[in-house]
């Protein structure tokens, strides 16, 4: 299921307006997804989305919304009218007790990741640190990992390119995504508590598998699936 930033910011305006008239239905499951570049996190999140029947929401989704919303003080306006209560909790709740988000681009990005939450339509939410901002929510959040040398083997064969190429194409990557997490929420991207569950793709291969054990697992969870 795919989505565009249009569609996204109205679906976290109209939620928002929905609670003011007497809260919303059902809330669909949203899990967050951290994973190696080259474990196949990508496609496991779209296996996932697939069996949950929600969006995917990628890194390049999310910064459509955060450049939307950072051009329009209309719309951002909104969004802050909208997010104001829980974005104030989720300030409060950080356990380095401090404001991070000084940047713009990561107020809006945050912001954007707890409308999505809110807006009760559920989604698989890739990579930007979802997993702590969304930290005090009832949301399930995976890690999807693999050996530098499986995640190399699998790039090199993806995009043609030499084993020696991909290797560094992966830890170059992988340090970009840790350099993230830290620089904005001063926590290591592969803290092993941060996670319900982490799953090595080195012999789990079958994306389609391992989507299966994440809704497996997030039953045990007592998280809404159906």
């Amino acid at each position: 299921m795919t989505i565009d930033a249009t569609k996204l910011v109205e679906a976290i305006l109209k939620a928002h307006a929905a609670e003011m008239h007497g809260g919303r239905g059902a809330q669909r499951p949203v899990v967050t997804l951290s994973r190696d570049y080259g474990s196949g996190g990508r496609e496991i999140a779209q296996q996932l989305a697939k069996h949950l029947a929600v969006p995917v929401y990628d890194k390049e989704l999310l910064d459509a919304v955060v450049e939307r919303s950072g051009a329009d003080p209309h719309l951002l306006a909104q969004l802050d009218e909208k997010n104001r209560g829980f974005w104030d909790s989720w300030i409060i709740s950080m356990l380095s007790g401090e404001n991070v988000l000084d940047d713009n681009y990561l107020r809006h990005l945050a912001k954007v990741v707890l409308g999505i939450f809110h807006t009760g339509n559920g989604g698989v939410i890739i990579g930007r640190g979802a997993h702590l901002v969304l930290a005090q929510q009832k949301v399930f959040r995976v890690r999807i990992i693999a050996s530098p040398e499986t995640c190399s083997e699998r790039i090199a064969h993806k995009r043609q390119i030499s084993l020696e190429e991909a290797r560094k194409e992966v830890a170059r990557v992988n340090e970009g995504r840790a350099r993230f997490v830290w620089d904005v929420f001063k926590k290591r991207l592969n803290e092993p508590t941060a996670f319900d569950l982490t799953i090595n793709t080195d012999r789990l291969s079958k994306y389609e598998e391992v989507a299966e054990i994440i809704i497996f697992a997030m039953q045990y969870h007592h998280l809404n699936i159906t």
